[in-house]
Formats: structure tokens, C-alpha cells, sequence
């Protein structure tokens, strides 16, 4: 797809352009950033995974979830991140951005699904600044063309992290004491076989 369009704008601009836009738009630093519009495949893995979580959480009611239109805010970085899809433990912390407009501060687990235009973003800029995030336990990069998940877990040292990659349909892991598989995430894509 297209690359993301940068320009300096305020948070209320960007709220305004958030709320008009089809497309995701992030902001960082006085920058408002509009991203491009995701591919079909990546739209499918983010529905999969909506009802994904669904099932394993629904028992759970201290879970909120939500989907890419609730953005994250990180005041250290003056950032506004649109996660693929994100849950808070607990009652939502919110931070008012622009007028009438809000994001949540407390998120326990982000995702991200990742593409050729936006790995380098989500990895290099986005990972240790959610890992600055003090109450959040999961984070989980999910790969578009080939069946990888790789799952960040915080350790009890609240400052290390655990990173388990997870690259066969049939593998699974524990997510608040639930399964998820990766059959599941990936159900019914289909992969290019490299060959």
C-alpha cells in the first residue's frame, strides 16, 4: 500500500482528522501521522482475532476490549498509537487529547499486525515504547504472509520482558489462562509457500 503521509498538526487537529478519516492516523511528537489503509489479508487476521479474544475472555469481565479506533496514549512520547487491537484489565484510564475526545492510558494487552510498510515502525519505534507502559503484561506482533506470532510477555521484574516466537499453525499459547491458537488467529488464510 501507500506510504503514511507525515505532517506537523497539534492534538487537536489530529482528533479532528482522527474522527473525519477512513483510515488509521497516529500522532507523535507534533506530528499527525495518516497511515495507509490495510490489505485485505490484514483485515481478516485483526476480525479473526477480535473473535479470538472474544471467546477467550468473555468469562473474564474485569477485560475490556477494543479495536483499532481506540488509540493509546504515552505521555512520555506525547504519542497517539492506533493498536490493530488492545484489552485493559480493569477500569479504563483515560486521557483527554482533544475536546470530547479520549484514549486509554492503562491497556494490558496491544497488538499489531504486521506488513513490509509498517514492521520497521511497529518494531523499531512502537515495542520499547509499549514496553514503557507500566500496566501492560502482553503485547503480540502478529505476521501477515507467514504464520508467526510473536508474544512479549512481562516478567515479574516489571522491567524485563519475555519474547516467544510462535511460527506453526498448530502451536498455541497461554493468554490469562486461556488457549489461543494460531489456527484460530490464522483461520482461513491462506500462505504463499516460499519455494
Amino acid at each position: 500500500g501507500p506510504e503514511e503521509q507525515v505532517f506537523e498538526g497539534t492534538l487537536e487537529e489530529f482528533g479532528a482528522l482522527a474522527e473525519a478519516c477512513e483510515y488509521p492516523v497516529e500522532y507523535e511528537e507534533g506530528k499527525i501521522i495518516a497511515m495507509s489503509i490495510a490489505s485485505d489479508v490484514h483485515e481478516r487476521i485483526v476480525a479473526n482475532l477480535s473473535g479470538v479474544l472474544f471467546l477467550v475472555l468473555r468469562g473474564h469481565k474485569e477485560f475490556i476490549r477494543y479495536g483499532s479506533n481506540r488509540h493509546i496514549y504515552l505521555p512520555e512520547f506525547q504519542c497517539a498509537c492506533a493498536p490493530d487491537a488492545s484489552v485493559v484489565k480493569g477500569e479504563p484510564e483515560a486521557f483527554e487529547y482533544a475536546s470530547g475526545k479520549t484514549a486509554n492510558l492503562n491497556p494490558w494487552l496491544l497488538v499489531e499486525v504486521l506488513s513490509e510498510s509498517t514492521r520497521d515502525k511497529d518494531l523499531g519505534r512502537k515495542l520499547p515504547r509499549y514496553k514503557k507502559i507500566k500496566p501492560l503484561q502482553y503485547i503480540l506482533f502478529i505476521e501477515q504472509d507467514v504464520p508467526l506470532v510473536t508474544v512479549h510477555h512481562r516478567m515479574e521484574d516489571p522491567g524485563r520482558w519475555a519474547s516467544i516466537d510462535y511460527n506453526r499453525l498448530e502451536q498455541s499459547f497461554d493468554l490469562a489462562g486461556q488457549t489461543v491458537s494460531l489456527a484460530d488467529i490464522y483461520n482461513n488464510i491462506q500462505f504463499v509457500s516460499a519455494g
